[in-house]
């Protein structure tokens, strides 16, 4: 399963721009998946809570909006 990947990426990602925004905690992690992208939204919701465990995403919400197309973007980003 390639989301448990992409995930790790996410993560990676929402933390670098948490500590950009000298935020504590990441609160909600919004994405776009296309549905060209070959990324299964059910998956990527399951795999996201494993891969956040232990870091400032753990307990983050992640909202999935599917989009036509091939992107799978990272939309928005809620910290505290």
């Amino acid at each position: 399963m390639h989301e448990a990947g992409l995930c790790v990426s996410l993560v990676e990602l929402a933390e670098r721009h948490a500590d950009a925004a000298g935020a504590a905690r990441i609160v909600s992690v919004g994405v776009a998946v296309g549905d060209l992208s070959g990324v299964v939204p059910e998956a990527l919701a399951l795999a996201f809570p494993l891969c956040a465990a232990g870091t400032r995403a753990d307990g983050a919400a992640l909202r999935i909006e599917r989009i036509a197309g091939r992107d799978f973007l990272l939309r928005d980003l809620e910290v505290e």
